[in-house]
Order: C-alpha cells, then sequence, then structure tokens
C-alpha cells in the first residue's frame, strides 16, 4: 500500500490538520481547556455525592417542635390574658425535657396575624419516651379582642439513655 507524499514535517505519519501547523498555543489551549471541564465535570459529580450524603444522614432527623401541638387558644374571662393549652408527645430516642415557648397575639381588629401580645413558656420535665403531657401557658398582658397563639421556640434536653431498638433478624 502506497501513501500519497505528504510535506516532511515529522516521521510519525501524516500531519494531524493538514494544511496547519499544530503549535505550542494550540497545544496549550487545548490543555487547558481539558483541565478546566475535568474540573467543572468533577466538581458536579462531587456536588451530587455531597447532596445524596447530606440527605441519607438527615434523613429522620427530628426537631423538637415537631413533638408539640398548641391544641387551644383562648382569652380568660377574668385577666382578659390569652390561654394555651398545649401537648407534647415525645418522639425522641431518649427521655427529657421540653421547654415549649408560645407567642400570644391580639386579634382584635387587625388583619393578617395581628398584633404580637408577649411570650409565655411552660417545662415539661423528664418526659419519657412515647409518654404524652399536656400544659397550659399563659400570656403576659391582657389582649381586648381574639387570642391568637402560635408556637415559638421549642427546645429539649436528653435526661435518659437512649431507648434500644430490637432487632427484627431471623
Amino acid at each position: 500500500m502506497q501513501y500519497p507524499p505528504y510535506p516532511k514535517t515529522s516521521e510519525g505519519g501524516p500531519p494531524l490538520f493538514p494544511g496547519h501547523r499544530m503549535g505550542g498555543m494550540t497545544v496549550a489551549l487545548v490543555t487547558v481547556g481539558g483541565l478546566i471541564a475535568l474540573a467543572v465535570v468533577g466538581g458536579l459529580v462531587g456536588l451530587i455525592v455531597f447532596a445524596h450524603g447530606y440527605g441519607e444522614v438527615h434523613a429522620d432527623m427530628r426537631f423538637p417542635a415537631d413533638d408539640v401541638t398548641v391544641t387551644s387558644c383562648d382569652r380568660d374571662e377574668v385577666t382578659g390574658r390569652p390561654v394555651a393549652g398545649i401537648r407534647v408527645t415525645s418522639e425522641a430516642a431518649r427521655p427529657g425535657t421540653y421547654t415549649v415557648h408560645v407567642v400570644f397575639r391580639d386579634l382584635r381588629g387587625a388583619k393578617g396575624r395581628g398584633v404580637e401580645a408577649g411570650e409565655g413558656g411552660v417545662t415539661v420535665a423528664r418526659l419519657a419516651v412515647g409518654a404524652t403531657a399536656s400544659g397550659r401557658v399563659t400570656g403576659p398582658v391582657p389582649v381586648w379582642g381574639r387570642a391568637g397563639c402560635e408556637l415559638g421556640d421549642v427546645t429539649f434536653d436528653s435526661t435518659g439513655t437512649p431507648r434500644k431498638e430490637t432487632s427484627r433478624g431471623p
């Protein structure tokens, strides 16, 4: 087999781009472009792996506020102060103490969320895992209209060892 005559630019065969000489700057630009593309793809893969791992680690994460509900919100007829009923059902892994804050609002003639009327709190001490407790939180100042009650900050302090999970093996 015979090859057509080529210019003697190298002894390795025909040129890569016939009629064009591959200079050092072209090789450098192609190399740098490839490295940049590799870095971008690697960064995206790293971000996807991180997001997946972060989601797996935090999939079963619970917050103390998930265990607390405001069951009632009324205005005390004698004092005029708002009173909220709360229920705490512990779904934590260990027994503990819940500190619950409720934000009170005066809804008299106000549109939207009303006017803030202070904050009150209650502590439910040493609540066992799976147990339920109820409490009342009274606002600090009287309200003149309907009372509004919103769950505020809830904290949980562990007071015991975690519950043991039973294995479901054969």
